[in-house]
């Protein structure tokens, strides 16, 4: 088992073998999903891959004692309340292994922009509202990362499946592949995982560790477009 505590700001040990978390006394989950590889055949570059059948296990709506959290994996883009019409964020905390955080700025045929960003444990990934996004796994293990967002937020789906996955496939050897499907594929931009301290948001700092109130950036994000241009700035 390997301790994330350190990273995670709350009792939680990973199963390497099982791709499974074990969370300490006092904290709570909705049922365990498992990700199955034909779950996912839509979003493939290659349909008929093989590979293994458990992809990865998300554990929804963790509760440790007073706070409030959330685990999720896989490409999605958040919905929008219709009194602000500017789409929830989210913030992505990685644990354990290496991941590439793939980020475009709609989820349409025609992309403007796309962002990646390679992080490992204590690394932080904030999603600008209304960008699409997906997390590879880009290490030689097994990887583990927390996403804490709005729970207002639905995950929305259907517009990547559609699309057959993102504006770029990630392959084994971590280049970039354009997805054929889409009119448009900008290159990908490549930037350092982010540091925003007026969130609290920075490398080595549990995002649940700070005050509650700072993570208002994802669930009321319309308060601060400046973070926002500050992010996808080129």
């Amino acid at each position: 088992m390997i301790d994330l505590g350190c990273f995670a700001a709350f009792p939680v040990h990973l199963d390497p073998l099982a791709l499974t978390l074990r969370f300490g006394p006092g904290i709570s989950t909705a049922p365990v999903t498992v990700r199955r590889l034909d779950e996912v055949r839509s979003l493939l570059r290659d349909p008929h891959a093989t590979g293994p059948n458990h992809l990865y296990t998300i554990y929804m709506d963790i509760h440790p004692p007073g706070r409030v959290d959330a685990l999720r994996s896989q490409g999605h883009v958040h919905s929008a309340p219709a009194a602000t019409g500017v789409a929830y964020s989210e913030i992505y905390e990685f644990w354990h292994g290496r991941g590439l955080v793939y980020m475009q700025d709609r989820a349409t045929p025609d992309v403007g922009d796309v962002i990646v960003v390679e992080a490992g444990p204590g690394d932080k990934v904030v999603i600008p509202p209304g960008w699409a996004h997906a997390t590879v796994n880009v290490g030689d293990g097994p990887m583990a990362f927390g996403a804490v967002y709005a729970l207002e937020a639905r995950l929305l789906y259907e517009p990547l499946r559609k699309l057959q996955g993102t504006a770029h496939y990630v392959l084994a050897d971590g280049t970039l592949e354009p997805n054929p499907r889409y009119r448009s594929v900008p290159e990908a931009r490549r930037v350092l995982p982010h540091e925003i301290p007026e969130h609290g948001i920075g490398h080595g700092r549990p995002a649940l560790a700070g005050e509650l109130g700072l993570l208002e950036l994802v669930s009321r994000p319309e308060r601060y477009p400046a973070v926002w241009e500050r992010l996808v700035a080129r």
